[in-house]
């Protein structure tokens, strides 16, 4: 155990640690009646971040051990927080965070048949309602066409792959030639379950799960050119991903996910547009979107001839968040990666 100063450290690092469950299915879990926890390396970061700052604040306030908390600590230091000028989205953050830290004593807490201390207050401190609503981060053709001319060439190849398939930027680093398939025709970006393959998952997505990403259109032959001659098992880009994500940087990319948010938005236009559904689509998004907003059912005030419609609509957002990597019937993440088509 450690003493002094580092205990603090220590109990929220072995509290965050208890709940990793990298590599365990969310879904496997509740389908148990098991609780979830944290399922990705960014969780597990951002979690420690926290917890480590709210433990020194704590410290300060003469805090000798977590497991003594109270909900009043928890109160002040969101105060605390507050007086500092931060965003509602970074103090919504930080609770978010404070609850998975509370959730890791917990378990602690239960293995030593003791009872889990009760210093998180049931009902949040700040309205996830004030924080700032999502933005439309999608990259217009010219700012890309801008961007394109910035970047090395290694750096452009990860660019195309995130643009392609709507990958995240480590995916677009990770990327061998073995994760690309064409499948009827089409052009496709799998990454399986199997740790031994080489289009492994593993170590390649969020929290290793499998995906399979349809190609953007306009991108096949690019992505053929990139891979011509290559064996499966080399990196289509050679670019590591600290080194892409800092030509990114310097050519002035505000985050790699617009990449995302580009690939989502245009693919949910092509699809809707098959369908022949474009603009009564764009519209039927919308009023889901606004009746989330106000807290109603998405399907409110929807009526009977509605419905194809609708049922098509929630096909299409369903295949899109698939190709991102995201589960089924999400329309929170609607909001951030396909609102404003």
């Amino acid at each position: 155990m450690a003493r002094g100063g580092n205990k603090l450290k220590y109990q929220v690092e072995k509290s965050i640690k208890k709940i990793n469950y990298i590599g365990i299915s969310k879904k496997g879990l509740r389908d148990s009646g098991e609780q979830t926890g944290l399922h990705s390396t960014d969780q597990i970061k951002h979690a420690l971040s926290v917890s480590q700052n709210f433990a020194k604040w704590a410290k300060q306030e003469g805090i000798k051990d977590l497991f003594q908390l109270k909900r009043a600590h928890y109160r002040d230091y969101i105060a605390y927080m507050q007086d500092t000028g931060v965003s509602n989205g970074h103090l919504i953050n930080i609770e978010t965070n404070l609850r998975i830290l509370a959730k890791g004593m917990a378990k602690i807490s239960q293995e030593k048949g003791q009872k889990p201390r009760d210093w998180v207050p049931k009902t949040r401190l700040i309205d996830s309602k004030s924080r700032k609503k999502p933005e439309n981060r999608s990259y217009s053709s010219e700012q890309i066409k801008n961007f394109h001319e910035k970047l090395s060439d290694n750096a452009k190849i990860g660019a195309d792959l995130q643009q392609a398939f709507g990958l995240r930027l480590r995916e677009a680093a990770k990327t061998k030639v073995a994760h690309i398939q064409e499948k009827d025709g089409k052009l496709y970006w799998v990454a399986t379950q199997d740790k031994t393959a080489i289009h492994s998952a593993h170590g390649v997505t969020k929290a290793s799960r499998p995906r399979e990403s349809l190609c953007h259109p306009e991108f096949e032959t690019r992505i053929h050119e990139l891979i011509q001659g290559k064996s499966p098992n080399e990196y289509v880009s050679q670019i590591k991903y600290n080194s892409l994500k800092s030509a990114y940087n310097r050519a002035g990319i505000e985050g790699s996910h617009s990449f995302r948010h580009t690939y989502a938005r245009e693919m949910l236009t092509k699809d809707l547009r098959i369908r022949g559904i474009e603009q009564s689509g764009r519209n039927m998004i919308q009023r889901m979107l606004e009746n989330r907003e106000k807290g109603y059912r998405r399907d409110r005030l929807v009526r009977r001839e509605e419905r194809p419609i609708y049922q098509a609509v929630n096909q299409v957002i369903d295949k899109i968040h698939a190709y991102l990597g995201h589960g089924k019937g999400r329309i929170d993440l609607c909001e951030v990666y396909m609102k404003g088509i």
